[in-house]
């Protein structure tokens, strides 16, 4: 995907696919709660549909989906950011560009049908070109079939076979060496670990098994948080406020979204003295990831 690609996709679809529903139509205007401040009471985000561009009237700043990406993951890598613009798009969008939003019904002109994905199975990995993607990764099909599925699913006629990590919304993060996106609704997965005040956070699940696979573990001592983008750490910060945590392990890349994602989870920690966060990314100094590190 390039930047023209990027900014032709319906800004109103995009925020969908993450989850965002409209609050009110005003003509070609939409508006939300702005993603920037998810406990707004009184929706200040706008996207004008015709322009297909948004502004937020709290921040006065706005501007392209590009703009919007970067805004929300404080960065200005526009390879990370044209990624994950591509892996959001990749998912199908939810009922907030078809259907209902707190008894607001979305007028027909609003709905662009797609071709969602059809999952037809989910079973345990045995596809033997999963199983080599897994192996080159760098991670044991054992602890990959504790974790991840097969999903086999279909797009018109066309079926494909994918790993699947399932997220809190009961979607599913499917890689393949091919393709990476998500079916159903893109969402945070949180792993609770009963009785733990501390939690590991990820931005993606194979970098939280790297982690496994290099403490020779199948499960993790605390909590773990893989956000599965760094457009949802505000979700994944307002997940972690609803637990006890006292200790934050930050398992993130290190780029610059990865350090603005460390410097967010260290911000939300300080603002009540709710906890502390420990930067453990050293283990892989000199990789961009975990899984570079390992594989």
């Amino acid at each position: 995907m390039n930047s023209k690609q990027a900014k032709a996709a319906p800004l109103h679809e995009f925020l969908g696919r993450m989850g965002y529903l409209p609050a009110a139509i005003r003509g070609n205007d939409l508006w939300y709660k702005s993603p920037f401040r998810p406990q707004e009471r009184t929706p200040s985000f706008k996207i004008d549909r015709a322009k297909n561009v948004w502004y937020d009237h709290g921040m006065g700043v706005g501007g392209t989906v590009i703009d919007f990406v970067q805004q929300l993951e404080h960065t200005e890598d526009m390879s990370r950011t044209l990624a994950t613009i591509a892996d959001i798009l990749g998912s199908p969008a939810r009922a907030a560009v078809s259907g209902a939003s707190e008894g607001l019904i979305l007028p027909a002109a609003l709905a662009k049908p797609k071709v969602a994905p059809v999952i037809e199975s989910v079973v345990e990995i045995s596809d033997r070109v999963l199983e080599a993607y897994v192996e080159s990764r760098g991670i044991s099909l054992d602890l990959a079939r504790l974790y991840l599925k097969e999903v086999a699913y279909r797009v018109d006629e066309h079926r494909f076979r994918a790993l699947g990590f399932a997220n809190d919304a009961g979607g599913f993060e499917v890689r393949n060496a091919a393709f990476k996106g998500s079916i159903g609704t893109k969402d945070i997965s949180f792993l609770p670990k009963g009785g733990s005040q501390q939690t590991a956070v990820f931005e993606g699940f194979f970098d939280f098994l790297s982690v496994l696979m290099h403490y020779k573990k199948d499960t993790s001592n605390a909590n773990v948080l893989v956000m599965n983008s760094l457009a949802l750490a505000d979700r994944g910060i307002a997940r972690l406020k609803t637990q006890d945590i006292h200790s934050l392990y930050s398992y993130l890349d290190h780029d610059a979204a990865g350090q603005q994602g460390l410097a967010k989870l260290m911000e939300a920690g300080e603002q009540d003295g709710r906890w502390r966060v420990v930067d453990a990314s050293g283990l892989y100094t000199g990789y961009k990831d975990a899984n570079a590190f390992l594989a």
